[in-house]
């Protein structure tokens, strides 16, 4: 019989996340990201509470896709960040998040890896809330892999 045990400990959100270029990748095999480079690697600090990651599964006529979704807010609208921004619009990441359990993640492959979107919104008024919208989202044949620490 297998069986899913209840857990001693679950804590949801995400506690951090970097976008991770695929050429900065040496390999991904048995749990081990290996980087090459941490040059070009983005440590992304979001408001707390607003990060989180999402996975459905969809069935598609070549099989399951799995749709993995990092989301966050950044913020502050500053030259600082526009100019990190600037540097990763249009370009393609992995993304490794650390998660409330203290569990590593990877998402994407070198080969298939996600798009990386943002959106500013500086509201209506001094309370509402200044800064970017992130979302590293894309479809892959297989789910997000656990691995050991990247850093």
């Amino acid at each position: 019989m297998k069986q899913l045990n209840k857990p001693t400990d679950n804590l949801g959100g995400l506690i951090k996340i970097w976008l991770v270029p695929p050429d900065a990748v040496s390999s991904l095999t048995g749990g081990t990201l290996t980087l090459h480079s941490t040059d070009e690697v983005h440590e992304i600090y979001c408001s707390s509470g607003s990060i989180s990651f999402t996975e459905p599964m969809e069935h598609a006529r070549a099989g399951i896709l799995y749709k993995p979704q990092i989301k966050g807010f950044i913020p502050k609208d500053s030259p600082e960040v526009e100019e990190a921004i600037n540097a990763m619009a249009g370009r393609k990441y992995l993304g490794v998040f650390l998660d409330g359990n203290e569990q590593y993640k990877v998402c994407g492959t070198v080969a298939i890896p996600l798009r990386v979107q943002f959106d500013l919104d500086t509201g209506a008024d001094t309370p509402d809330r200044n800064g970017h919208s992130i979302l590293l989202s894309g479809a892959q044949r297989n789910k997000s892999v656990f691995i050991a620490k990247p850093f």
